[in-house]
């Protein structure tokens, strides 16, 4: 009897050209499709993943969630600890339940929470290099905060968008954006951002356009303006892909905030 899964998924997108299967590139999601060809026994081909959200090269998941139909009798843990025991340790399956054929990992979701690292030091942190964007220059968290202010609400995020972006409506809302320190010095900065709906590069053009305004180099009403003629060369630059993580898909029946679920069957059974 065919059952649909959803899987929240961890990992860390340094060694992979994003989350889709691409052809000729090493990609999460195709890693994933290997694996679970070998532990149901069918071709490559047959096998499809939904993935809620498109990550790109370099990009991490905390909470990358997916869906996939199968029909053997292999239980949640067995299926869990086979992907687990088939893919790299730099990708986990973090949870598993079984779902209704009315959930779909993409359409179903409700909004995603990303967070943007910052490593606001002279010098790199060794721990750090694929994590977080090494900004050198002091930044001015208060009109940062000022700016961030401003993306809250459903606005046209023209400006904030790659060039060859294909969605067909830009109007989105951001329903949150915090910006944080977590260590003593100030230097570990997080921009935190949350919303129903993204475009290709939103969160990373967010970012970086926040980090010109932490340098004086561009003000908080940049924000406005760009909202307001749509043009992307107002902006920051895109940060760059290796500080952005997805931290987890909202959803009305089982939100997945912050990692708190343990894998099925507990993260000890053996």
């Amino acid at each position: 009897m065919t059952k649909r899964i959803r899987l929240r998924i961890a990992y860390d997108g340094t060694n992979y050209h994003g989350w889709q299967q691409q052809p000729d590139c090493v990609t999460v999601e195709g890693s994933l499709i290997k694996a679970a060809s070998r532990l149901l026994a069918i071709p490559y081909e047959e096998v499809i993943f939904q993935g809620a959200s498109r990550t790109d090269s370099g990009v991490h998941a905390l909470g990358q969630t997916a869906h996939i139909d199968h029909d053997t009798n292999r239980g949640l843990w067995d299926f869990v600890r086979g992907l687990n025991a088939l893919t790299e340790d730099d990708i986990c399956v973090l949870h598993a339940d079984e779902v209704g054929f009315d959930f779909n990992a993409r359409h179903s979701s409700r909004g995603k929470t990303y967070r943007y690292n910052i490593w606001n030091h002279r010098f790199q942190h060794p721990l750090k290099l694929t994590r977080s964007w090494n900004v050198r220059k002091p930044l001015d968290l208060d009109a940062m905060r000022e700016a961030a202010a401003l993306l809250v609400g459903e606005h046209d995020f023209a400006a904030f968008r790659a060039s060859d972006c294909q969605a067909q409506t830009t109007l989105r809302e951001i329903t949150a954006v915090k910006i944080f320190t977590t260590d003593e010095l100030g230097a570990d900065i997080t921009i935190q951002v949350e919303g129903t709906a993204f475009l290709k590069y939103m969160v990373r053009i967010i970012s970086g356009t926040l980090v010109e305004i932490g340098k004086g180099r561009l003000a908080p009403d940049i924000i406005t303006q760009m909202f307001e003629q749509k043009d992307r060369a107002l902006g920051g630059t895109t940060a760059p892909p290796h500080g952005l993580t997805l931290v987890s898909v909202h959803y009305p029946d089982h939100p997945w905030a912050d990692g708190n679920e343990p894998v099925i069957g507990g993260p000890w059974m053996a």
